[in-house]
């Protein structure tokens, strides 16, 4: 039964980072309609969902779900992967804004949002893993 959480949590961290690739393209073509003066109201909206998304994602923990029934446990990577995928995506659309309007920062806010989701995935998998332990 380990095992087979873990292997599932690759899955849905892999399935997460394949979609939020596919749709790179498709936000990058949205965020080209806007207008540079409408680009900070978009950052502060983005802002204010990251953060309540964040949130969520990190009071959900696989100790307090933890269950020996298996649809318990797809509820439970079924929650993080929405969590993490509106992370992702996200943080796609802060670093492609940032690319329309400030070019020089795009390297920059690219490499501390991969560091960021970084850290998520290794949250994700350190939650999983201390659920583990405790059973």
């Amino acid at each position: 039964m380990a095992k087979n959480l873990i292997y599932q949590n690759i899955i849905k961290n892999l399935l997460i980072i394949v979609i939020a690739a596919f749709l790179w393209l498709v936000i990058s073509v949205s965020l080209q309609q806007l207008q540079v003066g409408q680009i900070g109201d978009f950052l502060i909206m983005i802002s204010i969902l990251l953060v309540t998304v964040c949130f969520a994602n990190f009071a959900f923990t696989y100790e307090k779900s933890r269950s020996d029934i298996s649809s318990i446990n797809l509820l439970s990577h079924a929650a993080t992967f929405v969590f993490m995928l509106l992370i992702l995506l996200l943080l796609e659309s802060m670093v492609l804004a940032v690319k329309v309007v400030y070019p020089s920062f795009y390297t920059i806010i690219l490499g501390f949002s991969v560091l960021l989701y970084a850290g998520i995935i290794l949250y994700d998998f350190w939650d999983l893993f201390r659920y583990q332990q405790r059973n």
